[in-house]
């Protein structure tokens, strides 16, 4: 009587290397379709289509959409490097200079991330991580926040300081990294200043200030 062989895993890399393959392959014709087409408007079938692979090639490799957001995100991660060190909130004026500038360098995947992890209802982890970190240092500058200023701020400065922005500045507004950096981190400084002034947001619940508006 033959003895009982264990049960053995056996990996290819030949195999490995042609998944992986096929997963950039997948991801470099979404980036190419979200150059010309809108995000939403992207099914499956018309990645799998333009891939030239099966449908059921793409959800092996990516079972959902936000399978797909994550894996553009942490693609352009990588392409973009290590992050600035962040100490304190003085250093988000030159990360917002930096950030700007290293979309511009990788414009057709940035472009197509922000695209894709546009929906608030679906960031992707990285998105949510560099949210808390950004939050933490406001929250360590500036104490006297209470709650609801806190996450305020910290909205504006994410906002500020994302692929998003960057997007809408240099497409509707036609402004290259050149320009929009400087003048995020410039409103950053102007908010960090007015905060150490001791200028607070509007609270909740107070009248929203009116503009006349010249006709």
């Amino acid at each position: 009587m033959m003895p009982a062989m264990a049960n053995r895993t056996y990996s290819s890399p030949l195999r490995e290397r042609q998944a992986e393959q096929t997963r950039e392959h997948l991801l470099d014709t979404l980036t190419t379709m979200l150059q010309t087409g809108r995000a939403d408007e992207v099914t499956t079938r018309d990645l799998a289509r333009e891939a030239g692979v099966a449908e059921r090639t793409v959800y092996r490799h990516f079972p959902d959409r936000q399978a797909l957001r994550i894996a553009l995100a942490d693609r352009l991660d990588r392409r973009l490097g290590e992050p600035p060190v962040l100490e304190s909130v003085d250093d988000l004026p030159r990360a917002a200079v930096s950030l700007m500038t290293v979309l511009d360098d990788f414009e057709v995947e940035a472009r197509a991330e922000a695209l894709l992890n546009a929906d608030p209802r679906q960031f992707s982890p990285s998105t949510a991580k560099n949210t808390e970190r950004f939050t933490t240092l406001i929250a360590a500058a500036f104490p006297d926040l209470d709650e609801r200023e806190l996450i305020g701020i910290s909205a504006t400065v994410r906002v500020l300081l994302s692929t998003q922005s960057w997007l809408r500045m240099r497409e509707e507004f036609g402004l290259a990294a050149s320009e929009s950096g400087p003048v995020i981190a410039w409103a950053l400084e102007t908010i960090f200043a007015a905060l150490r002034r001791g200028e607070h947001p509007v609270p909740t619940g107070s009248p929203a200030p009116t503009f006349e508006v010249e006709r």
